[in-house]
């Protein structure tokens, strides 16, 4: 199956490339058990013991709200997330709600069961599409209420009167899934086992009802914490690694256990197009700084370019940035040449070549205003979320040059961003080049 690009917002949300909780076809599937609890005491009159952990948050917040981003293709079908009585798959479930599906007619369906089936539906068509489903309690003896929205519209809000499922009516559930439910439901095959056929790619779970506000800003990649109890999130599939065979041989009936809070990886694997999230959280971590030094003796050449020897390890002069011989600098690129800057700005965007380190030279030949500050920035620019994130930067409050080092570089692309402070400052006569070695 060839599965599109993510959405900008979701990528935002995920950090990641396409992520995959669910997808298969014929009698490869991927699914999740999520944690459990034990509930000793429950305020709505339903059964008490050992519940999964959607089950878990409602009985004992009155509420739950589920977001899943996922990519369904023409044909695609499956429970999102479910919850039931009974394990997989050695144990058939005398009770099961498959809380949120795509159905075999092309509709997606939220709802819960309280002797009667309750749902909401509306039409889905193939592609990317984010889903968010919300269920509580208006007191401890109802009535309850079921919300369903796609892609940060509101589809429908029904109300069940008598105690539902989730709340312990049938229960307790001890199994909550993601990517398979048992069907028996409208559009669900009956008697058997519902997978979703697809990607999940974000699964946000909170104890709370969410705004329609919030749903919204979550839909345009906005990532809500306020009542998080779990954020999962996989990356890149690797098949030969991820996929679990539920029919037969060697794997036969695997299922991937969670832990609760935390943010899950299946397979690191990161963007081939963007940013390394996991390198550059390193890289903060290490604290990396823009390094000014006094080099304000070495002018700049008719050229605009910088007079620079680079010391090797036992501090003798080893190459000059101008193109003596073994210079290991592979690229050159001048973003600013003999320009002015009195205001904030910004470079345009620098594709990389194969080389991960890079040296950003600034010479300012005239600072002027009061309480002038120059802050100049080497950016990692996301191609996939739009974003551009700050490695190191270096502050100059006089005339002088400087420089900015970055090793390891992310991603595939930068640009250089600067910040202008102080009153009425201007700072004349500035060069600004980036050098790329391997």
């Amino acid at each position: 199956m060839s599965i599109p690009p993510p959405p900008p917002a979701l990528l935002k949300l995920t950090r990641k490339a396409v992520s995959l909780f669910g997808n298969g076809s014929g009698n490869r599937r991927i699914f999740w058990q999520l944690p459990q609890c034990s509930i000793s005491s429950n305020p709505y009159g339903g059964a008490t013991g050992t519940y999964g952990l959607i089950n878990c948050i409602a009985i004992q917040n009155g509420a739950v709200s589920a977001v899943v981003w996922f990519y369904i293709p023409p044909g695609g079908q499956g429970v999102l997330l479910g919850f039931q009585n009974g394990s997989y798959p050695s144990n058939p479930p005398f009770a099961a709600t498959p809380w949120i599906y795509v159905g075999t007619n092309g509709y997606l369906y939220g709802g819960d069961y309280d002797g009667t089936i309750n749902q909401v539906s509306t039409p889905i068509s193939p592609g990317w599409h984010m889903a968010v489903i919300e269920e509580w309690a208006a007191s401890t003896s109802g009535p309850y209420y079921v919300s369903l929205y796609l892609d940060g519209s509101l589809v429908g809000q029904i109300s069940i009167s008598e105690l539902p499922s989730l709340f312990g009516f049938l229960g307790p559930f001890q199994y909550s899934y993601v990517g398979v439910g048992y069907g028996g439901w409208p559009a669900t095959p009956g008697g058997t086992y519902f997978y979703f056929n697809s990607v999940i790619s974000y699964i946000a779970l909170y104890n709370r009802v969410l705004s329609p506000s919030e749903v919204v800003s979550i839909y345009q990649g906005s990532r809500v914490t306020n009542g998080l109890v779990a954020e999962y999130v996989g990356d890149n599939y690797d098949p030969s690694s991820v996929w679990i065979d539920d029919v037969g041989g060697n794997n036969a009936n695997l299922v991937i256990p969670t832990s609760l809070p935390g943010v899950v990886d299946l397979v690191p694997t990161e963007f081939t197009s963007g940013i390394n999230y996991e390198l550059l959280a390193r890289k903060i971590a290490e604290g990396i700084a823009g390094k000014p030094i006094n080099i304000a003796n070495l002018p700049i050449n008719q050229y605009g370019n910088l007079n620079i020897s680079v010391l090797d390890k036992w501090g003798y002069p080893y190459i000059d940035l101008n193109g003596i011989a073994n210079n290991p600098l592979k690229n050159a690129f001048s973003v600013l040449s003999n320009a002015s800057i009195t205001s904030n700005g910004s470079s345009s965007n620098y594709g990389t070549g194969p080389y991960r380190n890079f040296l950003v030279t600034i010479y300012v030949g005239s600072v002027s205003g009061t309480s002038p500050s120059l802050t100049v920035y080497f950016n990692a620019y996301d191609s996939n979320s739009g974003r551009s994130i700050p490695l190191a930067s270096v502050n100059i409050t006089s005339a002088g040059a400087y420089y900015i080092s970055v090793n390891n570089f992310p991603g595939n692309q930068f640009n250089i961003s600067w910040v202008v402070g102080g009153t009425s400052p201007s700072f004349g006569s500035v060069y600004i080049s980036v050098y790329e070695s391997w």
